[in-house]
């Protein structure tokens, strides 16, 4: 199979927000409150910018895992046939003005499902740590959600816990329903579908030995999933289905995220963390 496709780009939505917090700094209108707790929240120009570029490096690897690996998986193969082997893939990737060609060939079954279950594995462990880095990316610009003691916070912050962090500090009446939760309820069928599923894969990738996926005999899917979400018979937990609906809203989240974040600190009078 041959495959043309062109990467990802948030640099329309993150150019913006980058040229709002170097302003910000110019100006001096930065607090330390956050850093106050965490370190790593300084509002620095050069770790912002890291912070971007590495979000939309890590996003790419996603789309390349997704369209190299799941998007046209042979389900049929990872059932235990050999009919459709060799299996073939031609990926030419465009990101700007460079393209990137990778070709890989397999003739066994066994070894095309270990390179599928491996790749998947690393699918989720990026998309579980770009949620980590938008987390981080929100408690630089916004005052803290995830509340703790000075540099007593939690190892990791998976976006769950900050969205239920954030929901209790509204029912409290210590948040309001801002452009910040706005954009985030836009996206809440997506959260509670899939996002305790991916905490789970990640924590099992990291801490287990499954590969969490398996046949049903005709196309190969998820195993390990957020019961109150799916259910083991969804066509939504085949492994094609399941990465692809990840992938296209999580870039839509990025971006909608980007453009909420800047229009939360961009007033003249607002100070960062606003």
């Amino acid at each position: 199979m041959v495959k043309h496709a062109t990467l990802t780009s948030f640099k329309t939505e993150s150019a913006p927000l980058l040229v709002m917090v170097n302003k910000k700094i110019m100006r001096a209108k930065v607090s330390p409150i956050n850093e106050n707790l965490s370190s790593k929240l300084k509002v620095d120009i050069n770790v912002f910018t890291e912070l971007l570029n590495g979000l939309e490096a890590k996003f790419r690897r996603c789309e390349m895992l997704h369209l190299a690996y799941f998007q046209n998986v042979d389900h049929a193969i990872l059932s235990g046939s050999s009919a459709s082997l060799p299996f073939l893939m031609d990926c030419t990737f465009t990101d700007g003005t460079v393209n990137f060609k990778y070709i890989y060939e397999c003739d066994d079954k066994q070894f095309y499902k270990e390179v599928i279950d491996l790749n998947f594995q690393n699918f989720i462990l990026v998309i579980a740590s770009i949620y980590e880095n938008l987390v981080i990316l929100s408690e630089i610009l916004l005052k803290k959600v995830i509340v703790h003691l000075k540099d007593r916070g939690p190892l990791s912050s998976p976006l769950h816990d900050y969205l239920a962090f954030l929901d209790v500090l509204i029912s409290l009446g210590y948040r309001k329903n801002d452009v910040l939760y706005n954009c985030i309820l836009t996206f809440n069928i997506f959260f509670k579908t899939y996002l305790l599923t991916i905490n789970q894969l990640r924590n099992r990738f990291i801490h287990g030995y499954s590969v969490n996926l398996n046949t049903d005999g005709f196309n190969y899917k998820l195993i390990t999933f957020e019961k109150g979400a799916f259910t083991a018979a969804s066509p939504l937990l085949n492994l094609d289905a399941f990465t692809e609906a990840v992938l296209n809203n999580t870039r839509n989240f990025i971006r909608t995220l980007f453009v909420a974040l800047e229009q939360s600190t961009r007033h003249h009078s607002r100070s960062i963390p606003a």
